[in-house]
């Protein structure tokens, strides 16, 4: 089985490229998957192309605005397709099962082509104020409930651990190992529909 990236540039506008790119590069650095050389200086690249497509975004009305924005788009494009090239490379490494495979993709913070995209995900997560804590917040909506779970594994998501179920859109889990990757996981809880779990979401824990 081959599994290969959708990035979907061409229908992507210049605001979702720079928040996927952002996305992107956050999940894979410091990820152990991602740790290799050329890999690392690629996110950094696509990093780097990022902000020049946010400059030339912010920049004042010109004459050569729109040509800049058009040539920092094509190059930030150019790096994100090699960035998904080696993300490709290593989810098809012949060592890996083919169970494994997709999620290394997903690991990268990517879309598997020619899969059903998941839903748009509606929760977020930041570090909180105190060391080893992390805030989970769901959007607000019919939910009657949440629940929540997270794993150091950020390859298979195998081993979650489910955080208490809450009544409210945002929980605080403590306890959480400083300095490790973790994978998080969100589940609204619906009268009378059956939901999915969303995520994963990743954060380094502080």
């Amino acid at each position: 089985m081959k599994v290969i990236p959708a990035l979907n540039l061409n229908r992507t506008s210049n605001s979702q490229a720079l928040t996927n790119a952002n996305h992107y590069t956050t999940s894979m650095t410091g990820n152990p998957l991602f740790a290799s050389a050329d890999v690392v200086a690629q996110v950094t690249n696509t990093s780097t192309a990022s902000t020049a497509l946010r400059t030339a975004l912010s920049a004042p009305t010109s004459d050569v605005k729109l040509d800049n924005i058009k040539v920092a788009r094509e190059t930030l494009d150019r790096h994100l397709k090699i960035l998904a090239g080696k993300v490709e490379a290593i989810a098809n490494n012949p060592s890996l099962a083919d169970d494994q495979r997709t999620g290394v993709i997903h690991a990268a913070g990517m879309q598997v082509k020619g899969r059903t995209s998941p839903k748009k995900r509606v929760f977020s997560v930041a570090n909180g104020e105190v060391s080893g804590s992390v805030i989970l917040t769901a959007a607000v909506g019919a939910a009657k409930a949440h629940e929540w779970q997270h794993t150091t594994d950020v390859v298979n998501f195998t081993n979650r651990i489910a955080a208490p179920s809450t009544t409210t859109s945002i929980t605080v889990i403590h306890g959480l190992p400083a300095g490790v990757r973790l994978a998080f996981f969100h589940k609204p809880i619906e009268v009378g529909n059956v939901t999915d779990w969303e995520g994963p979401l990743f954060c380094t824990v502080v």
